[in-house]
C-alpha cells in the first residue's frame, strides 16, 4: 500500500483509518465475470477452461475479503453507534478552515491555504440553504490545527470543511474532508490531484462535491452564480488570492500590500470584477486605519466599486462597497439605502452587508431596524468581534451602558487583542462614572492600535494626578502634537474637547471633520456626548449640511 496514494486504507489525522476501496457483492461479480468470459469463449473457443480455473480463486478471495469488511463495518458501528446519513436538514451552517499548506514552496505560497478557503467561502456564500462563516471568522485558526469539530463548535456551525495542500512544482494535491461537528463524523472526504494551472477545476470539484454530499438543491440563479469564476486567467486569480490573504490581516501595512496584488489582478484581467471589489474594500479601510485621509481613499474606493458593478452588477460585495461610500463619504443617504438593500437581496447571507446597513440605520436614527440587522449579521457570523463591537456602539448611542459593557466583554473573551472591544468597554465605564476602569480600558485600546507604549503610560499618570479631566487633557495634547496621530479623525478630537467643556473648540473641530469628510462625523446627530450642543444653531446647521 502506498500511503501517499492509498487504494484501500486512508489515514485520517487525529481520527484513525478509513476503508476506501470499492466494495461489490461477490455473487454479482462472479456472475458478471462468468458472462463476460463465456462471451469471449464463444468468440475464441479458448476461455472456458480459464473460467473454471479462476472461480476457486474468486471464492478464496471472497473468504479473505468478507471478514475484513465485516470487521471494519463492525468497528465503525462500535466507534460511532449513532452515525446516520447526513442531510441538508441537519447541516445548515458550515465553516471553511484555512487549508494547511504542507508544500515545499510554503514560504512562497503561504497565502494559498487562507485564500483557497476564502474562494470556497465565496462559492458557498450565495447558497440560500446553507450559511457559511466568513473568512475573517476563521483566520485565527490558520496557525492552529485543532480538532475540526472543536473549532466548529466554537464557530457554532453544523459542519467544518478542512483540508491540506501539497504542491510540488506545478502539481498540486488537495486532501479535503467535511466533518459533522456534533459527533466528529466525516461526512465526506476526497483527494484531488491536478496541475496548479487547473486550480479553477479543483475548486469547482471540491465545492460541487460538498454540495452533493449535503443534498443541496440549487435553483437556476444559484447554479449560474455557483459555476462562475469571475476570470479564466490563472495569473489574475492567483494575484486576487494573494490580495485577499493580505487584506484579511487588517493592518495598514498589509492593506497596502493587498492593493498591489489586486491592481496586478485587474491588470492581468481588466474584466475581473472581484479584483476591483478587492480594491474598493482596501481603500475604504485605509481611511479607517489612518493610512490615508478620507478624501484620498474614498474616491478610489467608489471608482473601484463602480468598475466592478459595470462588469458584474450581481456582486453583493460590490453593491455593499458602493453603499458604504455613498453613506459615509458622499452622504447620499437614499442612494446608500438602495445599494444596501440590493446587496442583501443578492446575498442574504453576506454578514458585512447587514452590519454596514445597521450602522447606516443608526445614523438615520432607525434603531429598532438597526438592531434587527445586527442580529441577522450575528446569526451569520456569531463570533465576529467587529460586528459585536458595532452592536456595542448601538448600546452606547442609546445610553444602555450596562449592555455596552456586557457586549464589550464578550468581544474581549473572543479576542483578547481586539482594540475596539476595550474602546467600547472604556466608553461604557466612563458613562457610568467608573473612571479607573475606563482609563485602563482606553489605555489598552491605544496600545492595541499600535501607539507607542509611553502614550498609554502618560494618560494613566495624568489620570492619577488630575482625575478624568487630566486624562482627557493629556490625550488632547497627544492628538495635537504626536506625528503618529497625524491622520487621527478630527471628529474624535471634538469628542475629547466636549468632555473638557470646550464648546467653541468642539464646534471648530466638527467643522474641520465636515471638511475632511471624516467617517465619524456622520454619527454626530445621536452622539450622547455632543448633547450640550444640540440646541446650538451652528450644530443644527452642521446637520443640515450633512442632510441629517
Amino acid at each position: 500500500e502506498n500511503t501517499k496514494e492509498p487504494r484501500f486504507i486512508l489515514t485520517v489525522p487525529n481520527r484513525g483509518y478509513q476503508f476506501i476501496a470499492l466494495v461489490r457483492e461477490i455473487g454479482t461479480e462472479d456472475k458478471i465475470l462468468d458472462e463476460e468470459i463465456l462471451t469471449d469463449s464463444q468468440n475464441k473457443g479458448v476461455e472456458q477452461t480459464k473460467t473454471e480455473n479462476r472461480k476457486p480463486q474468486i471464492a478464496k478471495a471472497a473468504w479473505l475479503v468478507v471478514p475484513l469488511v465485516l470487521f471494519l463495518v463492525c468497528g465503525v458501528y462500535w466507534l460511532y453507534p449513532n452515525t446516520k446519513p447526513v442531510t441538508v436538514r441537519e447541516v445548515k451552517s458550515i465553516a471553511v478552515l484555512p487549508f494547511e499548506d504542507l508544500s515545499n514552496e510554503q514560504q512562497m505560497e503561504k497565502y494559498l491555504g487562507v485564500s483557497l478557503a476564502d474562494a470556497l467561502v465565496n462559492k458557498f456564500g450565495g447558497l440560500k440553504q446553507i450559511t457559511v462563516r466568513p473568512t475573517r471568522a476563521v483566520l485565527k485558526y490558520a496557525e492552529s490545527r485543532a480538532d475540526a469539530s472543536v473549532i466548529g463548535r466554537e464557530l457554532q456551525v453544523d459542519a467544518v470543511l478542512d483540508g491540506r495542500i501539497q504542491r510540488v512544482g506545478e502539481r498540486i494535491r488537495l486532501s479535503v474532508q467535511l466533518v459533522r461537528t456534533s459527533d466528529n463524523t466525516t461526512i465526506w472526504t476526497e483527494n484531488f490531484d491536478d496541475n496548479f494551472s487547473n486550480f479553477f477545476a479543483l475548486q469547482d470539484s471540491i465545492s460541487r462535491q460538498v454540495v452533493q454530499s449535503l443534498a443541496v438543491q440549487l435553483d437556476e440563479t444559484e447554479r449560474q452564480k455557483f459555476n462562475q469564476h469571475g476570470t479564466e486567467n490563472a495569473e489574475a486569480y492567483q494575484e486576487y488570492l494573494r490580495g485577499r490573504y493580505f487584506w484579511n490581516k487588517r493592518t495598514a501595512e498589509n492593506l497596502q500590500k493587498a492593493i498591489i496584488h489586486f491592481e496586478q489582478s485587474t491588470l492581468q484581467d481588466p474584466n475581473y470584477a472581484l479584483g476591483f471589489t478587492g480594491l474598493a474594500d482596501c481603500y475604504q479601510l485605509l481611511a479607517e486605519y489612518g493610512a490615508a485621509t478620507p478624501r484620498e481613499a474614498f474616491p478610489k474606493a467608489k471608482a473601484a466599486a463602480l468598475k466592478a458593478l459595470a462588469i458584474d452588477d450581481q456582486l453583493a460585495e460590490a453593491h455593499t462597497a458602493l453603499a458604504y461610500t455613498q453613506a459615509f463619504y458622499d452622504w447620499d443617504w437614499a442612494g446608500a439605502e438602495q445599494s444596501f438593500k440590493r446587496a442583501i437581496e443578492l446575498n442574504p447571507n453576506y454578514a458585512t452587508a447587514h452590519q454596514w446597513y445597521a450602522e447606516y440605520l443608526v445614523v438615520m436614527g432607525r434603531f429598532d431596524e438597526a438592531r434587527t440587522h445586527y442580529e441577522r449579521a450575528l446569526q451569520i457570523e456569531p463570533v465576529s468581534p467587529i460586528i459585536l463591537t458595532s452592536l456595542a456602539d448601538l448600546y452606547d448611542v442609546r445610553g444602555d451602558n450596562e449592555k455596552e459593557i456586557e457586549q464589550s466583554n464578550k468581544v474581549i473573551e473572543i479576542d483578547p487583542n481586539f482594540a475596539y472591544g476595550y474602546f467600547y468597554l472604556g466608553l461604557g465605564y466612563e458613562q457610568k462614572g467608573m473612571y479607573p476602569e475606563a482609563v485602563n480600558a482606553l489605555a489598552k485600546t491605544m496600545t492595541l492600535f499600535g501607539e507607542p507604549p509611553e502614550c498609554a503610560e502618560e494618560v494613566k499618570q495624568a489620570f492619577a494626578q488630575n482625575g478624568i479631566k487630566g486624562f482627557w487633557q493629556k490625550r488632547l495634547e497627544q492628538i495635537e502634537t504626536r506625528p503618529h496621530l497625524k491622520n487621527f479623525q478630527v471628529y474624535f478630537k471634538a469628542l475629547v474637547q466636549i468632555r473638557l467643556g470646550d464648546k467653541e473648540g468642539t464646534l471648530e473641530s466638527l467643522n474641520q471633520a465636515f471638511q475632511r469628510r471624516d467617517r465619524g462625523i456622520t454619527s454626530a446627530k445621536y452622539e450622547p456626548r455632543l448633547e450640550p450642543l444640540h440646541q446650538d444653531p451652528r450644530f443644527q446647521d452642521l446637520l443640515r449640511r450633512m442632510k441629517l
